[in-house]
Protein backbone atom coordinates (compact mmCIF):
# COMPACT_ATOMS: atom_id res chain seq x y z
CA UNK A 1 0.00 0.00 0.00
CA UNK A 2 2.82 2.80 1.05
CA UNK A 3 4.74 1.57 -2.44
CA UNK A 4 1.38 2.04 -3.92
CA UNK A 5 1.57 5.17 -2.75
CA UNK A 6 4.42 6.65 -3.11
CA UNK A 7 4.26 5.68 -6.77
CA UNK A 8 0.71 7.94 -7.15
CA UNK A 9 2.59 10.90 -5.86
CA UNK A 10 5.54 10.13 -7.63
CA UNK A 11 3.30 10.04 -10.81
CA UNK A 12 1.66 13.14 -9.82
CA UNK A 13 4.60 15.21 -9.14
CA UNK A 14 6.00 14.26 -12.79
CA UNK A 15 2.38 15.08 -14.71
CA UNK A 16 2.79 18.50 -12.56
CA UNK A 17 6.23 19.26 -13.55
CA UNK A 18 5.61 18.40 -17.72
CA UNK A 19 2.34 20.34 -17.14
CA UNK A 20 4.68 23.38 -15.98
CA UNK A 21 7.14 22.65 -18.64
CA UNK A 22 4.50 22.96 -21.17
CA UNK A 23 2.81 25.97 -19.57
CA UNK A 24 6.76 27.53 -19.77
CA UNK A 25 7.14 26.91 -23.09
CA UNK A 26 3.73 28.10 -24.05
CA UNK A 27 4.32 31.72 -22.79
CA UNK A 28 7.85 31.63 -23.76
CA UNK A 29 6.52 31.17 -27.39
CA UNK A 30 4.54 33.61 -26.88
CA UNK A 31 6.23 36.38 -26.40
CA UNK A 32 8.87 35.61 -29.24
CA UNK A 33 9.44 38.94 -31.21
CA UNK A 34 11.70 39.29 -34.22
CA UNK A 35 15.17 40.68 -34.15
CA UNK A 36 16.48 43.25 -33.31
CA UNK A 37 13.90 44.54 -31.03
CA UNK A 38 13.65 47.52 -28.73
CA UNK A 39 11.33 48.60 -25.59
CA UNK A 40 11.22 51.40 -23.51
CA UNK A 41 11.52 50.78 -19.92
CA UNK A 42 11.70 53.02 -16.56
CA UNK A 43 13.54 51.63 -13.63
CA UNK A 44 13.17 51.53 -9.90
CA UNK A 45 15.42 50.50 -7.83
CA UNK A 46 15.26 49.90 -4.06
CA UNK A 47 17.67 48.94 -1.46
CA UNK A 48 18.62 49.83 1.98
CA UNK A 49 21.18 51.42 0.67
CA UNK A 50 19.54 54.66 -0.63
CA UNK A 51 17.78 56.55 1.26
CA UNK A 52 15.08 57.05 -1.57
CA UNK A 53 14.16 55.12 -4.87
CA UNK A 54 16.45 54.97 -7.86
CA UNK A 55 14.24 56.06 -10.63
CA UNK A 56 15.42 55.64 -14.45
CA UNK A 57 14.16 55.57 -17.93
CA UNK A 58 15.44 54.53 -21.35
CA UNK A 59 15.47 51.71 -24.08
CA UNK A 60 16.60 48.44 -23.89
CA UNK A 61 17.59 46.90 -27.58
CA UNK A 62 17.91 43.02 -28.18
CA UNK A 63 19.91 42.22 -31.63
CA UNK A 64 21.17 38.66 -30.41
CA UNK A 65 21.31 36.53 -27.49
CA UNK A 66 24.62 37.61 -26.60
CA UNK A 67 24.07 41.41 -27.17
CA UNK A 68 22.05 43.55 -25.34
CA UNK A 69 22.03 47.60 -24.77
CA UNK A 70 20.68 49.44 -22.09
CA UNK A 71 20.36 53.11 -23.08
CA UNK A 72 19.18 55.55 -19.90
CA UNK A 73 17.99 59.09 -21.20
CA UNK A 74 17.01 60.20 -17.86
CA UNK A 75 17.87 61.55 -15.50
CA UNK A 76 21.15 60.98 -16.72
CA UNK A 77 22.52 59.77 -20.34
CA UNK A 78 24.35 56.40 -19.83
CA UNK A 79 25.00 53.56 -22.53
CA UNK A 80 25.53 49.95 -21.24
CA UNK A 81 26.17 47.67 -23.69
CA UNK A 82 26.63 43.82 -23.32
CA UNK A 83 28.26 41.45 -26.09
CA UNK A 84 29.13 38.25 -24.87
CA UNK A 85 30.80 37.95 -21.77
CA UNK A 86 32.08 41.83 -21.82
CA UNK A 87 30.50 44.72 -20.36
CA UNK A 88 30.93 48.55 -21.29
CA UNK A 89 29.29 51.19 -19.59
CA UNK A 90 29.69 54.89 -20.90
CA UNK A 91 28.28 58.00 -19.19
CA UNK A 92 27.75 60.96 -20.19
CA UNK A 93 30.68 63.40 -18.48
CA UNK A 94 32.70 60.17 -16.88
CA UNK A 95 35.03 57.64 -18.31
CA UNK A 96 34.19 54.87 -20.09
CA UNK A 97 34.93 51.29 -17.77
CA UNK A 98 34.55 47.72 -18.99
CA UNK A 99 34.29 44.44 -17.16
CA UNK A 100 33.66 41.08 -17.38
CA UNK A 101 29.67 39.68 -17.15
CA UNK A 102 30.47 37.09 -14.64
CA UNK A 103 31.01 40.02 -12.32
CA UNK A 104 27.68 41.25 -12.88
CA UNK A 105 25.17 38.40 -11.70
CA UNK A 106 22.50 41.03 -12.07
CA UNK A 107 23.03 42.22 -15.60
CA UNK A 108 23.43 38.14 -16.59
CA UNK A 109 19.85 37.97 -15.40
CA UNK A 110 19.19 40.60 -17.35
CA UNK A 111 20.82 39.80 -20.36
CA UNK A 112 20.07 35.85 -20.54
CA UNK A 113 15.92 36.20 -19.21
CA UNK A 114 15.51 39.22 -21.77
CA UNK A 115 17.09 37.65 -24.62
CA UNK A 116 15.26 34.19 -24.07
CA UNK A 117 12.31 35.64 -23.77
CA UNK A 118 12.31 37.93 -26.79
CA UNK A 119 13.87 35.01 -28.77
CA UNK A 120 10.83 32.88 -27.47
CA UNK A 121 13.71 29.94 -26.41
CA UNK A 122 12.27 28.19 -23.51
CA UNK A 123 15.39 25.78 -23.61
CA UNK A 124 17.61 28.36 -23.15
CA UNK A 125 16.09 30.11 -19.86
CA UNK A 126 15.99 26.61 -18.67
CA UNK A 127 20.10 26.40 -18.62
CA UNK A 128 20.31 29.49 -16.21
CA UNK A 129 16.76 28.84 -14.60
CA UNK A 130 14.50 27.23 -12.54
CA UNK A 131 11.22 28.37 -14.48
CA UNK A 132 7.48 28.61 -13.46
CA UNK A 133 4.72 29.90 -14.81
CA UNK A 134 1.40 30.67 -13.74
CA UNK A 135 -1.40 32.73 -15.06
CA UNK A 136 -5.60 33.26 -15.01
CA UNK A 137 -6.55 34.34 -18.80
CA UNK A 138 -4.50 37.11 -20.99
CA UNK A 139 -2.71 37.90 -17.09
CA UNK A 140 0.44 35.78 -16.68
CA UNK A 141 3.19 35.34 -14.22
CA UNK A 142 6.63 33.67 -15.04
CA UNK A 143 8.85 33.17 -11.81
CA UNK A 144 12.94 32.28 -12.51
CA UNK A 145 15.30 31.47 -10.14
CA UNK A 146 19.24 31.03 -10.94
CA UNK A 147 20.05 27.61 -10.76
CA UNK A 148 24.10 28.22 -10.39
CA UNK A 149 25.04 28.72 -6.68
CA UNK A 150 27.53 31.47 -7.58
CA UNK A 151 24.91 33.67 -9.40
CA UNK A 152 22.17 32.39 -6.56
CA UNK A 153 24.73 34.58 -3.66
CA UNK A 154 23.90 37.48 -5.58
CA UNK A 155 20.21 37.28 -7.28
CA UNK A 156 17.71 35.31 -5.65
CA UNK A 157 15.45 35.43 -8.28
CA UNK A 158 12.89 37.27 -11.72
CA UNK A 159 9.65 37.90 -11.63
CA UNK A 160 8.18 38.67 -15.26
CA UNK A 161 4.65 39.22 -15.00
CA UNK A 162 2.73 40.95 -18.48
CA UNK A 163 -0.49 40.78 -20.31
CA UNK A 164 -1.44 38.26 -23.30
CA UNK A 165 1.91 38.94 -25.48
CA UNK A 166 3.67 41.53 -23.73
CA UNK A 167 5.87 42.13 -20.65
CA UNK A 168 4.95 44.72 -18.35
CA UNK A 169 7.15 44.32 -15.71
CA UNK A 170 10.91 42.63 -15.40
CA UNK A 171 12.01 42.28 -11.65
CA UNK A 172 14.82 41.08 -10.28
CA UNK A 173 15.11 40.83 -6.77
CA UNK A 174 18.66 40.43 -5.20
CA UNK A 175 20.31 38.14 -2.16
CA UNK A 176 20.34 41.46 0.21
CA UNK A 177 16.27 41.63 -0.31
CA UNK A 178 16.83 44.87 -3.00
CA UNK A 179 14.36 45.57 -5.94
CA UNK A 180 15.15 46.45 -9.13
CA UNK A 181 11.80 47.01 -11.27
CA UNK A 182 11.73 47.71 -15.00
CA UNK A 183 8.52 48.65 -15.95
CA UNK A 184 8.61 48.05 -19.95
CA UNK A 185 6.44 49.18 -22.97
CA UNK A 186 2.91 51.05 -22.09
CA UNK A 187 3.63 50.18 -18.12
CA UNK A 188 7.27 52.91 -18.79
CA UNK A 189 4.86 55.02 -20.31
CA UNK A 190 2.70 56.09 -17.12
CA UNK A 191 4.15 58.59 -14.84
CA UNK A 192 4.95 57.38 -11.34
CA UNK A 193 3.24 58.69 -8.28
CA UNK A 194 4.95 61.40 -6.53
CA UNK A 195 6.01 58.84 -3.64
CA UNK A 196 7.15 56.06 -4.82
CA UNK A 197 6.89 53.12 -3.25
CA UNK A 198 7.51 49.49 -3.57
CA UNK A 199 3.48 48.88 -3.22
CA UNK A 200 2.48 51.23 -5.81
CA UNK A 201 5.18 49.89 -8.40
CA UNK A 202 4.15 46.59 -7.64
CA UNK A 203 0.37 47.44 -8.40
CA UNK A 204 1.93 48.79 -11.85
CA UNK A 205 3.36 45.46 -12.73
CA UNK A 206 -0.41 43.72 -11.25
CA UNK A 207 -0.65 39.99 -11.81
CA UNK A 208 -0.23 40.24 -7.72
CA UNK A 209 -3.09 37.52 -6.73
CA UNK A 210 -0.61 35.04 -8.93
CA UNK A 211 2.17 34.90 -6.92
CA UNK A 212 3.58 32.26 -4.02
CA UNK A 213 2.67 33.57 -0.32
CA UNK A 214 6.76 34.21 -0.15
CA UNK A 215 6.96 36.46 -3.29
CA UNK A 216 3.68 38.35 -3.03
CA UNK A 217 4.30 42.21 -3.21
CA UNK A 218 5.95 44.44 -0.12
CA UNK A 219 2.79 46.38 1.80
Amino acid sequence: MRRLLMLTLLSAATICSAASERDVDGLVARLAKPAPATIEFTEVRFSRLLREPLVVSGELGYSSPTSLDRRVTSPYREHTAIRGESVKVEREGEKPRSFALKHAPELRGLLTGFSALLAGDAKALRQSFNAQATGSGEEWLLNLQPIEKKAQRRLQRIEVTGSGTEPRCFMMITASEGYSILLLGAAAKEPLPKEVTEKAVYARCGTDALRPAPFAAPK
